[in-house]
């Protein structure tokens, strides 16, 4: 598994301007959340080097905010993609003990029977 950044990375932006406005706009992005950025920029036709408002940001670069909806949309497809590998690792693992346990209930009614035959002769 690659390590994931748990910010997003918005100096590695093609919008970014600054720190502080990068910042200013990341809080409002997470504060505003994924489908609410989504459907406010389904709202405009704009390029991504136009100005969008969103939240309490008059002016916000649609680019982005669309690189930020980007990430979020990857971080979650990876965090999918995870939980279903492990899910599948139990499920293997729990075929796998559940297969032990009939085998040694197998064995074991064979073994009764070997016995309760030797003991019958």
């Amino acid at each position: 598994m690659t390590e994931r950044p748990k910010a997003f990375p918005y100096r590695e932006c093609t919008w970014h301007v600054s720190d502080e406005q990068s910042r200013q706009w990341l809080a409002v992005l997470e504060k505003t959340g994924a489908a609410n950025v989504r459907a406010r920029l389904a709202q405009t036709d704009a390029a991504s080097a136009g100005a969008i408002a969103i939240g309490t940001t008059p002016v916000m670069t649609i680019g982005f905010a669309q690189e930020w909806l980007n990430w979020k949309d990857n971080q979650k497809s990876e965090a999918d993609i995870e939980r279903h590998e492990r899910q599948i690792w139990w499920t293997r693992t729990a075929a796998i003990a559940a297969s032990v346990a009939a085998l040694s209930a197998l064995f074991g009614w064979i073994w009764t029977i070997f016995i309760r035959g030797n003991n019958g002769l």
